[in-house]
């Protein structure tokens, strides 16, 4: 998991996990009072891990099983829900300068 560049200090999975929610708010340590902000590549890779299952799921498997639309789009929201439990363990975060 994520630490501040700084200090060492480990983010909290919750303060990771809201950040993503957040729209990528950046996170300040606790110990240093640094601000550190998601880096382009996680941004893609949240956005990959959320988009394409969801596609794979809407457009190849829900037709397949015949489910209804509002059926795939509750599949759909949970799937994305789930898969950002575990982002934290993967974004990285840079120290913001200035």
């Amino acid at each position: 998991m994520q630490k501040c560049a700084s200090c060492k200090n480990q983010f909290q999975w919750k303060e990771l996990l809201f950040s993503i929610w957040s729209s990528y708010k950046p996170i300040e340590c606790k110990q240093c009072g640094k601000r550190h902000t998601i880096n382009f590549a996680s941004k893609f890779f949240v956005s990959f891990l959320i988009i394409v299952p969801a596609v794979v799921f809407g457009l190849l498997i829900a037709p397949e099983q015949g489910l209804s639309k509002p059926m795939t789009f509750g599949f759909i929201v949970l799937l994305a829900f789930v898969i950002s439990l575990i982002l934290p363990f993967f974004v990285k975060y840079e120290n913001k300068h200035g």
